[in-house]
């Protein structure tokens, strides 16, 4: 009998899909929040901005959750689940961070 590493080679690229979207999110996340606080500290954070920062969170993890959720029903397995949690943040996380980003070249 031969031994066949093709599951383990795919239980391997699976974790590290998810350990490639998770980095992704936190660079996103960290400069989200760098150019947020520089705002804050030169007074040009708008209260638009300030009421977003603090309303989407809610939205994005709920929306983490149930994208969990049915990656679990549909049996994606545990790396698949991760990855299915934090694609929905990492995307508001980088969409953010392009808004921002943006933003700041108008200035």
């Amino acid at each position: 009998m031969m031994y066949d590493p093709r599951p383990f080679m795919s239980a391997a690229a699976a974790w590290q899909n998810a350990t490639i979207a998770y980095s992704q999110m936190w660079v996103a996340a960290y400069e989200v929040i760098w150019r947020r606080s520089i705002d804050m500290a030169l007074g040009r954070q708008t209260a638009a901005e300030t009421t977003r920062m603090f309303f989407e969170k809610p939205v994005a993890f709920a929306r983490a959750f149930e994208k969990a959720a049915l990656a679990g029903v549909k049996q994606k397995g545990p790396a698949g689940t991760t990855l299915a949690a934090i694609k929905p943040i990492k995307n508001k996380a980088a969409s953010n961070a392009r808004r921002l980003r943006r933003r700041k070249s108008r200035r």
